[in-house]
C-alpha cells in the first residue's frame, strides 16, 4: 500500500472511529454521559434505554457520518471525480431506501430535503432550511480531492453538494471550513497552527456568498472564541466552555467551531480529540466523525483492536475505498 492511499485509509478509518466511539452518547448530555460511563474510553454499543435514539447497534457501529463518506468517496471513484448535485441525490436517495439502519441514523435536514425532492421540489428550493451539520460530515472526501490553495474552486465544490439538501450560507461555509482543514492537514505533515486557523478564516469568507442567507451568528466569530478557549490550562474550564457556551449540539454553528477547536487544542491527536468528543455531550459521533477526518493523516494512533473491531461491525470495505479514492487524490493534487 503506497503512501498517499495508506494515508487516505487512516483519514477513513479515523472518522469512522471518531463517529463510532461518539455512537452511543449521541445526544447524551454531559452530565448524563459522566453519570453512565464515567468517562468513555472504548468502542462501546448503543445503549436502549437511554437518549432520543433507541437503537440496537453493536460496539464499533458507525451511523449516517461515515455511511455517507463512503458513498460520497464512492460517487467520486465511480464518476472520476466528477462532483455532481445529481448523483450526488442519487446516491444519498439509494442508501435512505436500501440501507435498513439509515432510517434510525438519517439527520433532519437530509431526510427532510429528500423528500422534498422526491415529492418535486427542485434542488435549487429542497434544502434552503437545512443548517445542520449533515453537509460538513461528509465533506471530507470532497476536501481531499480538492486543494485548499485553490479555494474558490474547493468552495465551489462543496457548495454542489450542499445544494440538495444543506443549501444555506451557514451549513456551506461549515462545510468548507472543514473541507479546507481536511485538505490543509493532509497535505501538511508539519502542521503550522497559526496557518490552519487563516485557512479556516478564509474559506469561512470565500463561501459567505453561497446559499440561503437565514439568521446567524457568525462561523469566523465562534471559531475565534474556540481558538481562545482552546490555550486554557484548566481541562475542565475548556471543556465546560466548549459544552455550555461555545456549544455542540447538531447544527452547524456549534459543531464545526467545536471540531475545529478540539483539534487545535490537541494538535491533531486522534484518540484525544477522538476522546473529548464522545464525553462532550450534544452530536457527538458527529463532532467525533469530523475530527477524525481533520486528525487521520496526521497522527491516526488508533490500536490494531480498534481497527479490526471497526471493520468487523461494519459492511465497508475501506481498503477498496481508500484505494480508489488515493488514485483521485493523486490525479487531482
Amino acid at each position: 500500500m503506497n503512501d498517499v492511499t495508506q494515508s487516505v485509509l487512516n483519514v477513513l478509518l479515523s472518522i469512522a472511529y471518531g463517529d463510532a466511539m461518539g455512537m452511543p452518547t449521541e445526544n447524551l448530555t454531559r452530565q448524563q454521559i459522566a453519570e453512565r460511563y464515567g468517562t468513555l474510553s472504548t468502542l462501546m454499543p448503543s445503549p436502549s434505554d437511554v437518549g432520543t435514539f433507541i437503537r440496537h447497534l453493536d460496539a464499533g457501529t458507525v451511523t449516517d457520518d461515515t455511511e455517507n463518506t463512503i458513498f460520497m468517496s464512492k460517487m467520486l471513484i465511480d464518476s472520476g471525480g466528477r462532483i455532481d448535485s445529481h448523483d450526488f441525490v442519487d446516491y444519498l436517495t439509494d442508501w435512505l431506501h436500501h440501507d435498513e439502519k439509515s432510517s434510525s441514523v438519517v439527520g433532519p435536514s437530509t431526510r427532510r430535503a429528500i423528500e422534498a425532492i422526491e415529492r418535486g421540489v427542485s434542488m435549487e428550493q429542497s434544502g434552503i432550511w437545512g443548517t445542520t451539520n449533515g453537509a460538513a460530515m461528509k465533506i471530507a472526501p470532497i476536501g481531499l480531492v480538492s486543494s485548499c490553495l485553490d479555494l474558490p474552486q474547493l468552495v465551489e465544490n462543496v457548495a454542489a453538494i450542499c445544494k440538495p439538501t444543506h443549501n444555506t450560507q451557514i451549513a456551506i461555509q461549515g462545510a468548507s471550513v472543514i473541507a479546507a482543514l481536511d485538505s490543509f492537514l493532509f497535505m501538511n505533515e508539519d502542521v503550522d497552527w497559526n496557518q490552519y486557523y487563516d485557512i479556516a478564516f478564509a474559506a469561512a469568507q470565500e463561501a459567505e456568498t453561497r446559499g440561503n442567507k437565514l439568521p446567524t451568528p457568525s462561523i469566523a466569530k465562534r471559531m475565534a472564541y474556540g481558538r481562545r478557549i482552546a490555550g486554557l490550562t484548566s481541562e475542565e474550564a475548556f471543556q465546560d466552555e466548549l459544552y455550555s457556551f461555545l456549544g455542540t449540539g447538531l447544527e452547524t454553528i456549534q459543531t464545526v467551531p467545536a471540531a475545529v477547536t478540539i483539534v487545535f487544542r490537541y494538535r491533531a491527536d486522534l484518540r484525544k480529540c477522538v476522546g473529548v468528543s464522545a464525553n462532550i455531550g450534544g452530536d457527538t459521533d458527529t463532532i467525533g466523525a469530523i475530527c477524525g477526518g481533520m486528525c487521520g493523516s496526521v497522527n491516526c494512533n488508533l490500536l490494531d483492536s480498534e481497527k479490526s473491531t471497526l471493520i468487523a461491525a461494519n459492511s465497508i470495505d475501506f481498503n477498496n475505498v481508500a484505494f480508489g479514492l488515493s488514485q483521485l487524490v493523486k490525479a487531482k493534487r
